[in-house]
């Protein structure tokens, strides 16, 4: 039964990085590779095959960046009011009848590694996949995060730049955190000197 609980990712990469200043930080290289495809290669790595990439600041280039027609590409057009209506707009996407979970990963966790996707993947399956699973780091909350899909209803309702940490937070009791040794899960770019 573990096995048969599939998940489909969201990777959230439609923000315009204001405060990376005029660089749109999901198209840097690290070590080589654009932002947003590190994250995409690790959620592969993990384990995830059905992902959805929510764009919508320079859209175009994002979508040439990962070039990939296994992809679902969601376009927000609402974007600049915040991840909570790209996270929505990726929920609603969502068309695997199947899966039994939606993860939801920021679009710029460059040092998050299949490793981590995979434990996290590997806890939601132990749970059945029945409880949100949310990775931290010495404590500190951060991402991949894993829903049940009973909860895509009300991730596709989510809207402004709230994200989901609302939900959680009402939906504690429902929350597995998991500590994890890899410091990726908190660890985003939002500075140039990160």
């Amino acid at each position: 039964m573990m096995d048969s609980l599939s998940v489909v990712a969201i990777i959230l990469a439609a923000g315009q990085s204001r405060r990376m200043g005029p660089v749109n930080k999901l198209l840097m290289e690290i070590e080589g590779v654009p932002m947003v495809e590190r994250v995409l290669l690790a959620i592969r790595e993990g384990g995830v095959d059905d992902i959805y990439v929510v764009t919508g600041f320079e859209r175009e280039r994002i979508e040439s960046c990962l070039g990939d027609e296994s992809l679902n590409f969601v376009f927000n057009e609402s974007y600049e009011e915040g991840m909570g209506s790209s996270l929505a707009k990726g929920a609603q996407a969502i068309e695997s009848e199947a899966a039994a979970g939606i993860l939801v990963c920021l679009g710029d966790l460059p040092y998050l590694g299949g490793g981590t996707v995979r434990e996290l993947l590997d806890e939601f399956k132990k749970r059945g996949g029945e409880r949100i699973v949310l990775p931290s780091y010495m404590g500190q909350s951060g991402h991949p995060i894993i829903f049940p899909i009973a909860y895509r209803e009300s991730l596709g309702s989510l809207n402004g730049d709230v994200g989901a940490k609302a939900l959680i937070r009402r939906e504690r009791k429902n929350v597995v955190e998991l500590e994890v040794g890899d410091e990726s899960v908190i660890r985003d770019l939002d500075t140039n000197n990160a």
